[in-house]
């Protein structure tokens, strides 16, 4: 059954019709804070931020400034299969692909970068990636830049950051270990 509410329409009064109780509170409780903060600085939440740094919250942890992670040998877990970049909303990833000279079966990216102004920090690229080579955990939040050029990850800045975990995942490797299995080697 539909309800009904009535609503009072009542015309507005002289005061209610000009706002001015209404501004003179809302400078009144402006004011005061305004007051209490210049007096008092100490219980103002402000932190000094490059000198003082928070703790971040478990939530911001996950989703930090992106890295490449590594494999044992020290090459890049990332096989250019333009996973990240095809998921990302915000077009702000560009691969190139390369292969590596004594490896025919695995690519690699010549190429990796990653536009921060335009990124939307959404982990979308971290989901999508088959090989786990990319991820958001490196807890530094991507601030401001004095130019645009601070703000473009390349390939050396993403592997620089942190040395990675070192795993024998990737698809060459495990091509490789799945051939030595079937033969009994291994």
């Amino acid at each position: 059954m539909i309800s009904v509410k009535k609503v009072d329409n009542r015309p507005l009064n002289f005061l209610e019709r000009i706002y001015l109780p209404e501004i003179v509170r809302g400078l009144l409780v402006t004011s005061r804070h305004f007051f209490v903060n210049l007096f008092n600085p100490k219980g103002m939440p402000t932190v000094q931020y490059p000198e003082q740094k928070l703790p971040l919250p478990h939530a911001a942890k996950e989703r930090t400034r992106h890295r490449l992670k590594l494999r044992a040998d020290g090459t890049p877990k990332c096989v250019a299969c333009f996973m990240c970049q095809t998921a990302c909303p915000a077009y702000c990833i560009r691969i190139e692909a390369a292969e590596y000279p004594d490896n025919p079966v695995e690519k690699s990216p010549a190429v990796f970068d990653i536009d921060l102004s335009r990124c939307v920090m959404c982990g979308m690229c971290v989901e999508a990636c088959p090989e786990d080579a990319i991820a958001m955990d490196t807890l530094e939040i991507p601030g401001g830049a004095l130019s645009r050029a601070q703000l473009k990850l390349t390939k050396e800045d993403l592997l620089m950051t942190l040395p990675g975990d070192p795993s024998d995942k990737g698809a060459a490797n495990r091509l490789a270990n799945e051939h030595m299995k079937s033969r009994g080697e291994a």
